[in-house]
């Protein structure tokens, strides 16, 4: 936009305005024209403009920054202002040479971006702004040009008016960084310590293995699944065999130590597991069949290692889809069964389930301790679980951790827990190369063993364990709420605790139960496959009330996440507000499928405005507000309406009170151009009473009103 200029006049007032009483509270606003603030800082020429193009603006002109580039910017002191929790709105001016700007208030961000493109010059009313808890006296907002529409022609931004309307009491909040230390395992160098091919006229494999010490003599077992390369599962019909002194060998090669019976419903045998109990060794293994959704656990028995008795209280459960990978260790007073299964019988979530027992034959139902967002059947992402005790810590190592099985197929994640029973929401500490790894310990020496398809044999590793951080974060709290703002290693909401009586007697409401509060991407498919990484910087105003997490990293896409935390006090106590916004610099290494906000319920059910408990399935366009509830609590996430840059989907779990809000959601994916994309806004708010869909719409209101 051309037109003539003017110097802007820097010292002008503005006026303090009482407006009439808010729920609960009264509110004050203030006023002020953009272009009579007082200018402290500009990276480029700051003009006030008259009226021109057709559009008139109020008092005849505008603020008028004329950038020349991305990250031009202007700051100017707002007025001053009682203290107290603000709502910012503006009068903004769209353009065809008018580019796409950020707000920050003391320097850190608030709100969502605004697009300042139009084909022509029009004046736009009732821009949100964001919120800031402010003192008294005078701050500073900053307007940043961070790039613009690809069909824009120029960076020039131009704000007519500005509006901040009291909304509650200065934010009284606590927020310290922490830093979590504790022990995590590292992997030393892998070194061949037995070839099954060895005396075979063909290359042969182990794969799914057991390693285990005899209690009278001492030597050393391994069984494992044995067979000519390559991989054929569903020919995998004997256990190998070998003996050694010690873990690192030297191993001597032993006849098969079982066979698969088709009589004893044993297609094929799988993954055998061994332990010890009051004289007798335990075999426990999985049962091929057809059935993959039955897939039989058995277990023989052994006084010596070397001849093995099938129990007759086989098999000892079925499960599905592939319930296979037995581990079994002592907890307590009772004995828990790991292994892998899915969501359902018939496929889902990959899982690692668990069952307990007194006698190791008699198993419960089935319980399930960590959910992978991967789903599918058959190979996935919690194969060949094994967990193990550290001091109070519980150690859960499982395969194959990634997106793509083949190039996961040597990576092990390790997640810790102080409950041996849940390992959902916790911290993934390591991703070791091994494939079916299993935790070996001789004495004071730990090792971890690796097999597989095209592997070569048993490998062993030396497997140690230092002290170093594996949580970095920001603890957030009020009387109303406690938030666990998780930054490394992955960044989301890791739980957040609310009392709305504000009193701090805080119960959970959201959690990290499944993919954790925060933003992701499907690429290439639906499902998370990218995750939110670390932020490059985080942005913490001076009274805690605002972290921005700047540059959070997307898995390997060049996509990048900024993430803004805001309390926001209001007559119903303070809630926690969340604006995302996307930055895309390069082409996607596939069609991108979601573009996600998600939201782990920690109450019962989830539902919306429609529907009060939403079974699992997707749901066109996007509510007002989703609530996760339970009996005498509500969460609340109230939506601003329209602040995505689009708003396809909408996706719940009944399983997990989950609802992931998907502004892109597509079957088959699209092209993801490169630009900056606001990502939406959300409030978080609680009630004392469960399914309080009145209190709901009140939130959904205040989040969408607008000071004017």
């Amino acid at each position: 936009m051309r037109a003539p200029r003017m110097l802007a006049a820097l010292l002008l007032g503005a006026a303090l305005v009482a407006v009439p009483a808010g729920p609960a509270a009264a509110e004050d606003v203030v006023r002020a024209e953009a272009e009579s603030l007082t200018v402290t800082s500009s990276t480029a020429p700051v003009e006030a403009q008259s009226n021109c193009c057709g559009v008139s603006w109020s008092a005849g002109r505008q603020l008028w920054l004329r950038a020349a580039r991305a990250g031009d910017s202007v700051t100017v002191s707002l007025p001053p202002v009682p203290a107290g929790q603000y709502d910012l709105g503006g009068v903004l001016t769209r353009a065809a040479d008018y580019g796409t700007l950020r707000f920050a208030v003391d320097g850190v961000a608030v709100g969502q971006l605004f697009d300042g493109y139009a084909p022509t010059v029009r004046r736009v009313e009732a821009v949100p702004l964001g919120s800031a808890s402010l003192t008294a006296g005078t701050h500073r907002l900053t307007v940043t040009v961070t790039g613009r529409s690809p069909s824009s022609t120029g960076f020039f931004a131009g704000l007519d008016t500005l509006t901040l309307r009291r909304v509650g009491p200065l934010a009284a909040v606590t927020t310290t960084a922490y830093e979590t230390v504790g022990e995590t395992p590292a992997r030393g160098p892998l070194t061949r310590v037995y070839d099954p091919g060895v005396g075979e006229p063909v290359s042969w494999y182990y794969n799914d293995h057991t390693i285990v010490r005899d209690q009278r003599t001492g030597l050393w077992h391994t069984f494992a699944i044995a067979h000519a390369e390559p991989g054929a599962p569903q020919d995998e019909k004997s256990f190998g065999h070998a003996t050694a002194p010690t873990p690192t060998g030297p191993w001597t090669k032993r006849p098969p130590a079982l066979t698969a019976d088709p009589a004893a419903g044993e297609q094929w045998i799988w993954a055998p597991h061994v332990v010890y109990d009051r004289g007798v060794y335990h075999m426990f293994y999985a049962a091929g069949s057809p059935d993959y959704a039955n897939y039989r656990m058995h277990l023989a028995t052994s006084t010596d290692l070397f001849t093995w008795t099938r129990s007759p209280a086989n098999p000892l459960f079925t499960d599905g889809w592939e319930g296979r990978d037995p581990m079994v260790t002592r907890v307590g007073d009772r004995w828990v069964m790991y292994y892998t299964a899915t969501s359902h019988p018939q496929g889902g979530n990959h899982v690692v389930a668990y069952r307990t027992s007194t006698d190791l034959r008699t198993w419960s139902g089935r319980g399930v301790a960590y959910v992978s967002p991967q789903t599918g059947r058959a190979a996935g992402q919690t194969e060949s679980p094994f967990v193990v005790r550290r001091g109070d810590w519980w150690y859960l190592f499982v395969c194959c951790d990634g997106t793509d099985y083949g190039a996961a197929y040597r990576r092990t994640a390790v997640y810790r827990s102080r409950d041996p029973l849940r390992f959902e929401g916790a911290e993934k500490v390591t991703v070791l190369d091994a494939h079916a790894a299993e935790v070996v310990v001789d004495g004071d020496n730990w090792y971890l063993s690796h097999a597989g398809w095209g592997q070569g044999g048993l490998w062993l590793a030396p497997l140690t364990w230092s002290t170093g951080v594996v949580a970095r974060g920001y603890q957030v709290s009020t009387g109303f709420l406690r938030a666990d703002v998780r930054t490394w290693p992955h960044t989301r909401i890791a739980s957040l605790a609310v009392d709305p009586a504000g009193v701090g007697a805080y119960r959970p409401a959201l959690d990290s139960s499944h993919r954790g509060t925060g933003p992701y991407l499907a690429v290439g498919r639906f499902d998370v496959t990218d995750r939110a990484g670390p932020p490059a910087r985080v942005d913490v105003s001076a009274d805690g009330s605002r972290i921005n997490l700047v540059g959070i990293r997307m898995g390997d896409e060049p996509v990048t996440a900024d993430w803004l935390l805001t309390v926001a006090p209001r007559w119903a106590g303070p809630a926690l507000q969340s604006d995302v916004t996307w930055s895309v610099t390069g082409p996607t290494t596939a069609p991108v499928w979601e573009v996600a906000f998600n939201v782990d319920g920690a109450l019962p059910a989830v539902g919306d405005p429609a529907v009060a408990a939403r079974p699992t399935g997707d749901v066109t366009g996007m509510p007002t507000w989703s609530m996760t509830s339970g009996a005498g609590l509500s969460l609340v996430a109230a939506h601003r309406w329209a602040s995505a840059w689009r708003g396809d989907n909408t996706w719940y779990d009944a399983g997990h009170s989950m609802s992931a809000w998907q502004p892109l959601w597509r079957n088959g994916g699209l092209a993801w151009p490169a630009g900056q994309y606001p990502g939406g806004t959300w409030r978080f708010a609680a009630s004392g009473v469960g399914r309080d869909t009145g209190f709901a719409d009140t939130v959904y209101a205040a989040i969408n009103a607008v000071p004017s």
